[in-house]
């Protein structure tokens, strides 16, 4: 994920009547902004025309929300969130972007973005929310994840995703195990001797 750097801590307010509208083609870059989206950037135009939209992107902002906004628009659907930008020297701006794909024959060959000042509400929800996505990743246990923009606890088919790279073998023990009790596991998977002991 890209970084852009350098940060400060200073936040920037724009105007609550105020929209920051922008398009990008079907790989992200930049084909058109207005003029508000282009002054609280910190960008002029010019700079930002043909450039990847992540230019803007603040490195705060957890890859898991873009991939699930990339997933989002990619099956022509749209996507809302809150986001904190990073604007060209440095400070930060939040927005509640709302991204919508232009659809040719079905298929995205574009996307049009249209980003609202969120209120304090919710850039302390999205503050919190993100710090726990955070330690999700750091710590390796998931309780949820982020779907369409939303949040959504993990269930058994979510749990049970990593079962469709086992073998066949190993998932007819997992049955086995689960009817005769963990204690066959090992016999079931073929582990004898010392490696079975090494199973508890």
């Amino acid at each position: 994920m890209r970084t852009n750097l350098p940060v400060s801590h200073k936040e920037y307010f724009f105007p609550e009547s105020q929209l920051l509208v922008s398009t990008t083609d079907a790989k992200g870059c930049i084909t058109h902004c207005n003029t508000a989206f282009a002054e609280v950037s910190g960008y002029s135009y010019d700079e930002l025309m043909g450039q990847p939209h992540n230019l803007i992107r603040h490195p705060d902002m957890p890859p898991e929300a873009f991939k699930d906004m990339w997933a989002t628009v990619g099956r022509g659907r749209p996507w809302s969130g809150i986001v904190k930008n990073r604007r060209a020297n440095g400070d930060y701006y939040w927005v509640e972007a709302n991204v919508t794909p232009i659809l040719d024959h079905g298929k995205p060959v574009g996307y049009m973005s249209v980003r609202f000042r969120p209120t304090r509400e919710q850039v302390a929800a999205a503050e919190a929310l993100y710090a726990k996505v955070a330690q999700q990743r750091e710590s390796g246990r998931h309780a949820f994840k982020l779907h369409a923009g939303r949040v959504r606890p993990l269930g058994w088919r979510d749990l049970l995703g990593p079962l469709h790279r086992i073998t066949l073998t190993q998932r007819l023990a997992l049955g086995v195990a689960a009817v005769l009790g963990v204690g066959a596991l090992p016999a079931a998977l073929g582990m004898t001797g010392g490696a079975a002991l090494a199973a508890h």
